[in-house]
C-alpha cells in the first residue's frame, strides 16, 4: 500500500486530469433540507470542505438499541448522550445512516423469545439531533412488542421527520424505499432482514419486517435505480459474534449491485465483517454494534463507514474506527486513535483480505477504489419465474 499522503497526491491528480473533463468545484453554501416524510426541516450542519466532483458522502454505523441499561445515563445526561462524541461527523455527511434494533415504544405485547428489546420514545430525538437521515427498522428486534411497538416507531419516526425503511404495517409498506434528496441528488435506501423469527416477516395482510425474496428483491432495487440517483441496500444478515460472512451473504450483496445498488450495508453479528470491492461499488458486510445497550465483552470494536460515492460509482471511503466497549465508554461511542485504532483497522484488513483480489484498505482505514474508469458496465440479472 502506499503511503496516505502519496495515495491522496495521486488520487487529486488523477481527478483534475480525468477524460480531460472539467471538474465542478462547489460549495455546501446552504443547509441542505431534509424533505422526507414531513414539511422540510433544515438541521443539516454546513460542510466545510469543498466538492472535487459531484458526490455523496454517507455516514453509515451498525447496531443501535437505546433502552436498557443505557436508559440509567440518557435519564441523566439527555437523549442526546450517546451521540456526543459522534454526532459531528454524523452531521457533517449528506446521509448519515443506522441500524434501529429496538422499536420506540411504551406498550404493545411482549414476543416469547430469549431477548426482548423496547426504547422509550422521547428518546428518539436523540437521533434528529445527532443527524440522522435514514433508520433501517429491518432486523430481528422491530416486533418484540408486537405490531404496536411497529406502529408507534414509525409514528415517532414520522413525527421527527427522518425518513425510515424495512418494516411497515404491510408486505407493501416494508419494501418501500425512503428518499431523501440531498445536493441535487436522490438517494433511495432498502432494508431487509434476513433473520428469524419468521414471524416478523410482513406479508401482504400483517405488518413486520421485509424479507428479500430474490425475484422481488431484484425488481425492487431495479425500480429504486430507476427513481434515484444513489441505491443503498441494507442487509439484517449473518451469524453473531462472526467476523467472516456465509456464502449467501455475498450472494445477495453481489446480486443487490448487479440490480443497481450502489451501496451495500450489513449489520446483526454485532462485530466487524469485511469490506468488500465489488464491481466498484461497496460491500460492508457487517458494521458491528454502534450505540447498543449491552455489556457484551465480544462486541468491543466497531467503524464509522464514511463512504464518497459519485455516478461512475465508488469514489473513496474511510472506516473510522471507533471503540463501543460499553466497560469503558458507558454507551457513548467514541473515536479512537494511537494503537487501540491501528488494532481496529489491523482487524478490518485481515477479514478483508479474504474477500478482494488484493488489500483495499490502508493503515489509516482509507479504502481505496481501482478507479475503474470509464465505469464498470454492470449487467442486469434476467430472472425466470
Amino acid at each position: 500500500m502506499k503511503k496516505p499522503l502519496v495515495s491522496a497526491i495521486l488520487f487529486l491528480l488523477f481527478v483534475n486530469c480525468y477524460n480531460g473533463r472539467e471538474m465542478l468545484h462547489t460549495v455546501h453554501d446552504e443547509l441542505t433540507v431534509f424533505q422526507y416524510p414531513k414539511e422540510p426541516t433544515s438541521y443539516r450542519m454546513k460542510s466545510p470542505l469543498p466538492q472535487i466532483f459531484p458526490s455523496i458522502s454517507v455516514a453509515a454505523v451498525g447496531d443501535m438499541m437505546f433502552g436498557g441499561h443505557a436508559s440509567f445515563y440518557i435519564e441523566k445526561y439527555g437523549v442526546s448522550y450517546p451521540f456526543d462524541s459522534t454526532k459531528k461527523m454524523l452531521s457533517l455527511a449528506d446521509v448519515a445512516l443506522g441500524n434501529l434494533e429496538g422499536p420506540f415504544t411504551d406498550d404493545g405485547k411482549k414476543y416469547d423469545k430469549k431477548f426482548n428489546f423496547k426504547v422509550p420514545p422521547e428518546y428518539a430525538n436523540g437521533l434528529l439531533d445527532a443527524g440522522f437521515d435514514v433508520l433501517t427498522l429491518a432486523n430481528n428486534h422491530m416486533l418484540d412488542y408486537g405490531i404496536e411497538g411497529l406502529k408507534s416507531t414509525l409514528d415517532v419516526l414520522d413525527s421527527l421527520g427522518v425518513a425510515h425503511c424495512g418494516a411497515g404495517l404491510n408486505l407493501s409498506d416494508a419494501e418501500k424505499q425512503a428518499i431523501i434528496e440531498r445536493n441535487g441528488y436522490r438517494i433511495a435506501t432498502l432494508g431487509y432482514s434476513m433473520t428469524f423469527p419468521r414471524e416478523f416477516w410482513a406479508t401482504d395482510s400483517t405488518g413486520g419486517t421485509c424479507y428479500p425474496v430474490w425475484n422481488k428483491m431484484i425488481a425492487n432495487i431495479e425500480k429504486s435505480d430507476s427513481l434515484a440517483d444513489f441505491v443503498i441496500v441494507t442487509f439484517h444478515w449473518g451469524s453473531e459474534l462472526k467476523n467472516q460472512p456465509k456464502t449467501y451473504q455475498k450472494d445477495f450483496a453481489h446480486a443487490a449491485i448487479d440490480a443497481g445498488a450502489d451501496l451495500v450495508i450489513g449489520h446483526h453479528p454485532h462485530v466487524l465483517q469485511g469490506i468488500e470491492i465489488y464491481k466498484n461499488r461497496l460491500i460492508a458486510y457487517s458494521l458491528g454494534n454502534f450505540s447498543f445497550a449491552s455489556y457484551s465483552k465480544k462486541a468491543t470494536e466497531s467503524i464509522i463507514l464514511k463512504t464518497y460515492l459519485t455516478k461512475e460509482g465508488l469514489l473513496f471511503a474511510k472506516a473510522v474506527p471507533i471503540l463501543v466497549n460499553n466497560h469503558q465508554v458507558a454507551f457513548q461511542p467514541r473515536p479512537v486513535k494511537g494503537a487501540v485504532a491501528d488494532s481496529i483497522i489491523s482487524h478490518l484488513i485481515k477479514f478483508s483480505d479474504a474477500l478482494n483480489a488484493g488489500q483495499v484498505i490502508d493503515k489509516s482505514g482509507y479504502i481505496w477504489n481501482r478507479l475503474q474508469f470509464p465505469p464498470f458496465k454492470r449487467e442486469k440479472i434476467v430472472v425466470t419465474e
